[in-house]
């Protein structure tokens, strides 16, 4: 048991704090309607009706899950106060306070989980995640909602390995935040049955099916549509059918960015039918090796999995790998494998340049690098497939009990008895 120091608590204080400020004075600074106007637009469209918003989904544009609503809710009955016609900064606060405020509850979780392996290294997790220039720009510049999944996956895969039930329970929440949760799950079921065995695991897929069923029962009877579920799940996987939309990934290197999925690929299969084999693959792939492993991390598989679906599998936008980032780091914290930690260090850039290339091109088109999209696109590509590959080579050994043979940052000690000897 790692003891407690106040030293720690103190830091850890001026960590978050220092970092929601800064994210607070670049948030407002940086004006950018780039999506965050469609939350505000779902956010006053909700003062109309909250359980009936799925029925006015075509006409605002409503393409998410419902629990992120519940905050949208508090943001327009801010707009009613402020009014839509507020000043830029006001704008910019209200559209980007709900991502800051979870990025800084990211940086407590990521403490807390860490605290077991000792106050430094959990100080350090902590710090790594409230520096992290790819989390900072998603909150601060963007104002996406990635970091409340981010908050909710971790927080899940933590409570894993002692509390299954809970954890499957916020594993259901987080997919009632953002579809992309579902990647996770695979992860998730496999390391709970390898741990805890067939029944906890059936007990932690009926309290999650019970919550999803929960939250989206209101706005089913609000809908009048006992389909609801299947609509805006589906709906939402369906609303950018593309090999990849933004996404720097083997897609994206085969300028095939914004490029639909069902144009043929090899004889009669479309990139589509390829896709739907790929997704199999990965998912036997991570089952295989919670089955077969020596020694098991969840923490691995979810950023494995994360890393080859948005490499290989179509569909993917910019940010999806976002989430990869921080379970590159707990990856780290909890095995001391350094590979991780440069894994960590990779995503980051990769990441950040791929948001960045998106984004400011967007709200800039005379920004410095425009004129070297198609060298920046090709670039990041070729740097998240080697990526994955170093990460499934990491991960693959780890399973299998083995270390990795090379590691170019770390320098050899040198024997200096038995030089000694030698020269004797």
């Amino acid at each position: 048991m790692v003891k407690k120091d106040k030293r720690f608590l103190f830091a850890l204080l001026f960590i978050v704090l220092s970092a929601v400020a800064a994210r607070l004075v670049v948030g407002l600074l940086y004006f950018n309607a780039f999506d965050t106007y469609w939350y505000r637009d779902w956010a006053i469209g909700l003062q109309d009706g909250f359980f009936n918003v799925y029925t006015r989904a075509e006409e605002i544009s409503l393409d998410y899950p419902p629990l992120y609503l519940y905050c949208l809710y508090l943001t327009g009955a801010a707009y009613r106060l402020f009014t839509i016609d507020c000043s830029p900064m006001m704008q910019m606060f209200l559209m980007k306070f709900w991502p800051i405020f979870f990025d800084g509850l990211c940086i407590l979780l990521v403490y807390k989980i860490s605290e077991k392996h000792g106050n430094w290294t959990a100080l350090f997790a902590a710090a790594s995640i409230a520096a992290n220039p790819s989390q900072f720009f998603g909150t601060a510049y963007w104002g996406q909602t990635d970091q409340l999944l981010i908050l909710l996956l971790l927080w899940s895969f933590s409570l894993s390995g002692e509390r299954p039930l809970l954890s499957c329970i916020i594993m259901a929440v987080a997919g009632l935040t953002k579809y992309q949760a579902l990647f996770f799950t695979p992860v998730l079921l496999a390391f709970i049955f390898r741990t805890h065995g067939i029944k906890k695991l059936l007990y932690g897929i009926v309290s999650a099916a019970s919550t999803v069923v929960a939250v989206f029962l209101p706005f089913m009877l609000g809908a009048r549509d006992p389909l609801l579920f299947f609509k805006v799940y589906l709906g939402g996987a369906d609303t950018y059918q593309y090999c990849t939309f933004n996404a720097y990934n083997i897609y994206a290197l085969l300028g095939l960015n914004g490029v639909e999925d069902s144009n043929p690929a090899i004889g009669i299969f479309t990139y589509s039918n390829i896709n739907l084999i790929i997704v199999l693959l990965i998912i036997a792939g991570t089952l295989l090796m919670y089955a077969l492993g020596r020694r098991v991390n969840v923490y691995i598989g979810g950023l494995l999995i994360m890393d080859a679906i948005f490499v290989f599998v179509t569909r993917m936008h910019e940010r999806y790998l976002l989430v990869a980032v921080p379970f590159a780091l707990m990856a780290y914290v909890t095995t001391k494998n350094r590979h991780f930690l440069y894994q960590f260090i990779g995503l980051t850039f990769t990441t950040l340049i791929n948001q960045a290339a998106v984004l400011l091109r967007v709200n800039d088109g005379n920004v410095f690098f425009v004129p070297y999209i198609s060298f920046i696109i090709d670039f990041i590509s070729i740097c998240n497939v080697i990526l994955f590959i170093y990460i499934a080579y990491v991960s693959i050994n780890y399973f299998r009990g083995k270390e990795c043979r090379y590691d170019l940052f770390k320098t050899k000690k040198r024997d200096f008895s038995q030089r000694k000897t030698a020269n004797a």
